[in-house]
C-alpha cells in the first residue's frame, strides 16, 4: 500500500487527533444507531422518528455558518475542548435515564436539541481546525483521513450497537458513546504547537460571518457545490432515519438486522473514502462529484424496492460509497480553493448544506412514510436526487471560481 496515503500522520498533532477522533466517533456511531431505534421501541411512531431526526439537525441549518465566523476569531482547539465536553454530558445524561427505565420521548427530545445546537458549532470548527495540524501541504491527505475515521466508525459502530440492544438494551450504547469522549479531550489538552491561523480580532463575528457569505455568493463553483450538497444531504436523511421500519416492518428483522444494515452503508463509506484519497491531484473531482450524486440516488431507489436481504445490503454499500465520494471529494476541493483566513466561514456553509439539510429530510420523510409507506418515500427521494443533480451538475461544470 502506498504509504503516502498516511503522509499526513507525521505530525504528531494529527496523529494524536486520529487516535482520539477514531475512539470518539465509534461511539458516536453506536448512540446514533441506537436512539432512533430507542425511539421507534418507545412509539412505534415513523412521524416522531422524523421529527427526532429533524431537531438533532436542524440547528446545523440555523447556526453552522455563524459558527463557522466564530472559528475564525478564537482558539479552535479550546472551542472543541468545549464541544466535546458538552456531547460527553449529553451522551451520559441520556444513557442514565435510559438504564434506569425513566426514559421517555419528551427527555429524548430535549436532549437532541441540545446536542444539536452543540453539533452545530463542533462540526465547522473541527473542519477548519484541520489545517491548523497538519498545513496546507497535508491538507488533502488529513481530509481523506479525517473521512476514513468517521466511515470505519460508521462500519463499527453500528454493529455494536446492534449487538448491545439486543443483549443489555439502549441505554448502555449511549454510556459508551459518553466514555468514548473523553479520548478526544485528551488528546486536544496533549496537543502542542498549534500553528494558528492569524485572525483579526478587531472585526467583529458578525462582520466575518458576513464577509463568508459574499466570498460564497461570489465564487459560483463553490456554490453550486454547495447545493448539490445541500440537496443530497436532504435526500440523505430517508433511508437512515426510516432504517428500523426496513428493519422490522420490511425484512421482519430483529437488532441485530439494524448493525447490518447500518454497516453495509459504512462498508460503502470507507471504499469510497479510499476511492478520494487515492487521487493524486484536484483534476477531474467535479465529474466525480455529479457521477457520485447520481449514483447515491440511483441507489437508495435500488434499495427501497429490493425485497432480498443481500441486494438491499449490496445497494447500501454502493450507496454509502457514492454518498461519501460525493461529499469527500467536495470537502476536498473546496477546502483547496478557499483562503486559510476565510476557512472556518466557508466549511461553516458547506457543514450548513451537507448536513443541515437533512433535518428536513427527516421531517419530510417521517411524514411521507406516515402517508404513504417508507418504501415509497425511498423511492421518490432517490429519484429527486438523480433529477436535481442532472440540473444542477452542469452548473459545477460550467463554472471555475
Amino acid at each position: 500500500m502506498n504509504n503516502n496515503i498516511f503522509k499526513s500522520l507525521r505530525h504528531k498533532n494529527f496523529r494524536l487527533f486520529f487516535i482520539g477522533q477514531t475512539v470518539s466517533m465509534v461511539g458516536s456511531w453506536v448512540q446514533i444507531t441506537a436512539l432512533p431505534w430507542l425511539v421507534y421501541r418507545l412509539t412505534n411512531s415513523a412521524m416522531l422518528l422524523g421529527l427526532v431526526g429533524f431537531l438533532s439537525q436542524i440547528f446545523v441549518l440555523l447556526f453552522s455558518p455563524i459558527a463557522g465566523a466564530v472559528a475564525d476569531h478564537y482558539n479552535k482547539r479550546k472551542l472543541l475542548i468545549l464541544t466535546q465536553t458538552l456531547l460527553m454530558l449529553q451522551a451520559i445524561i441520556l444513557a442514565a435515564l435510559t438504564i434506569s427505565g425513566k426514559i421517555q420521548i419528551s427527555h429524548i427530545i430535549i436532549l437532541v436539541i441540545f446536542t444539536g445546537v452543540v453539533f452545530a458549532m463542533d462540526m465547522p470548527v473541527r473542519q477548519a481546525f484541520l489545517v491548523e495540524m497538519v498545513g496546507k501541504g497535508d491538507l488533502m491527505n488529513a481530509i481523506a483521513l479525517n473521512s476514513a475515521i468517521a466511515n470505519a466508525s460508521r462500519l463499527i459502530g453500528p454493529a455494536i450497537a446492534g449487538i448491545l440492544i439486543a443483549a443489555v438494551g439502549e441505554g448502555y450504547c449511549f454510556l459508551i458513546n459518553g466514555v468514548s469522549f473523553t479520548g478526544v479531550i485528551i488528546v486536544l489538552y496533549l496537543m502542542k504547537n498549534i500553528s494558528l491561523n492569524p485572525v483579526d480580532k478587531d472585526v467583529p463575528v458578525i462582520k466575518k460571518f458576513f464577509s463568508g457569505l459574499e466570498y460564497v455568493r461570489n465564487s459560483k463553483t463553490i456554490s453550486s457545490i454547495l447545493f448539490l450538497s445541500a440537496m443530497t444531504g436532504l435526500i440523505s436523511a430517508f433511508p437512515m432515519v426510516l432504517m428500523p421500519v426496513f428493519v422490522k416492518d420490511v425484512f421482519h428483522l430483529d437488532a441485530s438486522g439494524l448493525g447490518i444494515f447500518m454497516s453495509a452503508i459504512g462498508v460503502g463509506a470507507i471504499l469510497g473514502t479510499v476511492k478520494v484519497a487515492a487521487r493524486k491531484s484536484a483534476e477531474g473531482l467535479e465529474r466525480l462529484i455529479v457521477h457520485s450524486a447520481v449514483g447515491f440516488g440511483l441507489g437508495v431507489a435500488a434499495f427501497a424496492v429490493s425485497k432480498n436481504i443481500f441486494f438491499a445490503v449490496l445497494f447500501l454499500i454502493l450507496s454509502g460509497y457514492f454518498l461519501i465520494s460525493q461529499t469527500a471529494s467536495s470537502n476536498t476541493l473546496i477546502q483547496l480553493i478557499i483562503p486559510d483566513a476565510l476557512r472556518g466561514r466557508v466549511m461553516g456553509f458547506f457543514t450548513m448544506a451537507f448536513m443541515g439539510f437533512a433535518p428536513i429530510g427527516s421531517l419530510a420523510c417521517g411524514f411521507l412514510a406516515h402517508k404513504i409507506s417508507a418504501p415509497l418515500t425511498v423511492v421518490i427521494g432517490g429519484v429527486l436526487s438523480v433529477i436535481i443533480t442532472l440540473i444542477a451538475g452542469k452548473k459545477i461544470f460550467a463554472h471555475k471560481s
